[in-house]
């Protein structure tokens, strides 16, 4: 049995192979893909449809020819045609029957054919009425410049018996609609893609809410520049700019006798999304209806001039998604956003609302109840009030990244949010988060479940009143947790950089430095408190030299007697950069250690394989009397050469013994060298390496001078 199905099935794919052998029409291209015959003619110069196409090719693509008139019944032997494609064809005239008796016609493609217009467009919709066609795509279909593109109800009176869902007519120029020219459009249009036109504001706009399957209206990228001076709906249109002899005769006996705000601006019912991005539009929205019985979801109106939303704004009860970023907003009213009960996803990033969310008095977010995902991007906010975010009791994802927040006037309240899973703070100016805001931050993380916060890209400070923050942040949470937490840097007063996945060893050394300076500074207080408690002000005037001497005697002892009692595995760690490792290596280890009898402590030599870098560092720097820092240009370009040295200043302010000696080893230009670096040269003695080789008497003094700095 299994002899016989595999000789059958070899068969059928002989004789399939034998039918795809045969297909041919040339000079096309054809192919058979299951059901699919598609005849492909493309950029072959045709000026006419080849003979040789098969009748029941369902794909015919004529893409880039020069066709130029398209007779009528021109398709007609075509019974089984689903798509064509006539784009690029330089086509001027359409017969009125030239798509006749394609019955099965699905989707049409007539693009890019610059002197078709919108007349020849009608007149070719005669022979495809009760047609199934589905898709018409008539994007840039007259000339690149034209000006006055007016579509007359002559032009669409076809289109009222056709089945179209979707019409593609981007990059013409339109400008306005004959009053009524809409209603001609079938009832089953659902999507409308109408990019790069030159729309204005007319009577026509009350047509349409009779486009009442239309689900996705697509109005992008408006070629018409903005008027600054116009805002919805108050002012009255100004059509003095344009001459009637411009237009012809009839193209502009449409325009608008009544103000915007008289004119019907009601949507179609069934419309879901509403596109008007990087349209130019200049308007204050004022009060606008904008129907009571409409379904519009979602609303995108980025990179437009929508500098004020004034209100109120009815008829928006069932937006869901609103996107006004990028307008230049500088005002919103506290009732704006009233009527948007079901919105949940609102973007007002890249504008300029830091006076308006700053007004505690506006709470513009307060009736934003079912808001999910709010977005305030880059809107150079300075400060936050305290219950800016009241209302948003839903809100799940918060972003105010890209803006100028600093932790001296940060403190927000999240206590109304039970639901807060993302809030982004990347890119402020935060330094740390107060006690108070990072109980905030806790009990929220507790209260949704789990919540993600980012600080990518702000500086946070490495100091002793900060080491507290810096503690919390290394705190591992179920309920809180970091993004991106590999890549936050802490910034020293000094000006250094580290960054927190390297900070574990570097915080116990930073830890003792805050705590000796957290027991000095409450020693101090208490010794005063005590003194003014027994003592009066004349006997503290009198013995006063005699306190001061006491005290840097102490000192002075207790210092001595700690550098005593060490004893150090090495005379010196040497912290060098690549461009002086044979010095290193070659010249100095023989100087120091085979001459002067002295041990040094080498990283390419002394550190233990087993050891992260960062503890080899530590341990090094504490089991030397000296760290050596070998000057030159590679040394203050390396990241681990200003951690070594970050370390030994560390552990000279913690242990109070002379840990740091320089060398200045090779001439470093002077803008080149780091600010923290130059601290360091100015605050310590240094020892310059001499500049020839062949004086060995300047030599012999200077390694000699080298050997006893070690020893001190």
């Amino acid at each position: 049995m299994t002899v016989v199905m595999l000789t059958i099935w070899i068969m059928v794919q002989v004789l399939a192979t034998s039918t795809k052998e045969k297909l041919t029409c040339p000079p096309c291209h054809c192919i058979e893909k299951g059901r699919k015959l598609i005849a492909n003619c493309t950029s072959l110069g045709l000026r006419k449809i080849p003979n040789k196409i098969p009748n029941d090719a369902t794909h015919l693509i004529l893409r880039n020819n020069s066709l130029h008139l398209i007779h009528n019944h021109t398709f007609g032997k075509f019974y089984n045609l689903k798509h064509l494609d006539l784009s690029l064809c330089n086509i001027t005239k359409i017969g009125a029957n030239g798509f006749a008796k394609l019955y099965k016609l699905d989707k049409l493609i007539l693009s890019n054919n610059k002197n078709m217009g919108f007349q020849t467009l009608g007149d070719a919709m005669f022979g495809l009425q009760n047609t199934v066609l589905r898709v018409l795509i008539a994007n840039s279909i007259v000339p690149t410049y034209a000006v006055c593109v007016c579509i007359s109800k002559q032009m669409l009176k076809y289109f009222n018996h056709t089945k179209i869902q979707e019409i593609h007519v981007s990059y013409n120029r339109i400008e306005i609609f004959e009053p009524g020219a809409l209603q001609l459009l079938p009832s089953t249009l659902k999507i409308v893609e109408a990019q790069n036109n030159r729309f204005t504001i007319g009577p026509y706009l009350k047509d349409v809410v009779d486009l009442t399957n239309l689900e996705d209206l697509d109005l992008s990228d408006n070629l018409d520049s903005p008027e600054l001076d116009a805002y919805i709906p108050e002012a009255n249109l100004n059509w003095a700019s344009i001459a009637d002899e411009d237009c012809g005769d009839h193209l502009y006996q449409y325009r608008p006798t009544l103000p915007v705000s008289q004119l019907p601006f009601h949507l179609s019912p069934n419309l879901i999304t509403l596109r008007v991005n990087f349209a130019e539009k200049a308007f204050r929205i004022t009060k606008l209806e904008l129907g009571a019985n409409n379904s519009l979801r979602h609303v995108y109106l980025s990179r437009n001039v929508l500098s004020r939303l004034e209100g109120p704004v009815s008829g928006v009860n069932s937006i869901q998604t609103l996107d006004i970023s990028y307008n230049f907003c500088n005002f919103v009213t506290a009732n704006f956003f009233v009527n948007f009960t079901s919105l949940q996803k609102l973007d007002l990033s890249h504008n300029n609302l830091q006076q308006v969310i700053a007004n505690k008095s506006l709470s513009i977010f307060r009736h934003l109840h079912n808001v999910t995902h709010l977005s305030l991007v880059n809107n150079n906010l300075l400060h936050l009030p305290r219950n800016v975010f009241a209302g948003l009791k839903n809100c799940r994802v918060l972003n105010i990244s890209l803006n100028l927040l600093t932790s001296s006037k940060f403190n927000i309240f999240l206590d109304g949010i039970d639901n807060l899973t993302h809030l982004d703070f990347s890119s402020n100016r935060l330094q740390w988060f107060s006690p108070q805001f990072r109980e905030v931050l806790d009990a929220s993380g507790k209260k949704g479940g789990h919540l993600t916060v980012d600080l990518t890209n702000n500086p946070l400070y490495c100091t002793c009143v900060n080491f507290e923050f810096l503690q919390w942040l290394l705190v591992k949470r179920e309920h809180l947790t970091f993004h991106n937490f590999e890549n936050y840097q802490c910034v020293f007063t000094n000006g250094t950089t580290v960054y927190l996945k390297h900070s574990k060893l570097i915080f116990e050394e930073f830890s003792k430095v805050c705590q000796s300076k957290i027991g000095m500074i409450v020693t101090y207080v208490s010794s005063v408190v005590t003194i003014l408690g027994f003592l009066t002000g004349s006997v503290l005037y009198r013995f006063r030299w005699k306190l001061r001497y006491l005290y840097y005697s102490a000192r002075r002892s207790n210092k001595i007697h700690h550098e005593n009692d060490v004893v150090f595995e090495f005379d010196a760690f040497i912290s060098y950069s690549e461009d002086a490792r044979l010095f290193v290596d070659q010249i100095m280890r023989l100087k120091v250690e085979e001459e002067a009898g002295l041990k040094l402590c080498l990283h390419n030599r002394d550190f233990l394989p087993s050891l992260p870098i960062a503890e080899g560092i530590v341990t090094a720097v504490k089991t030397s009397r000296k760290t050596v820092l070998v000057m030159s240009p590679d040394f203050v370009k390396s990241y681990w050469c200003l951690y070594e040295m970050n370390i030994a200043d560390m552990e000279s302010q913690h242990t109070e013994r002379d840990v740091l000696l320089i060398l200045l080893y090779k001439h470093i230009k002077y803008d080149q060298i780091p600010s923290t670096v130059m601290y360091q040269i100015k605050s310590h003695t240094y020892i310059e390496y001499p500049n020839t080789d062949y004086d060995s008497n300047e030599m012999c003094i200077f390694w000699d001078n080298f050997s006893r700095a070690i020893k001190s």
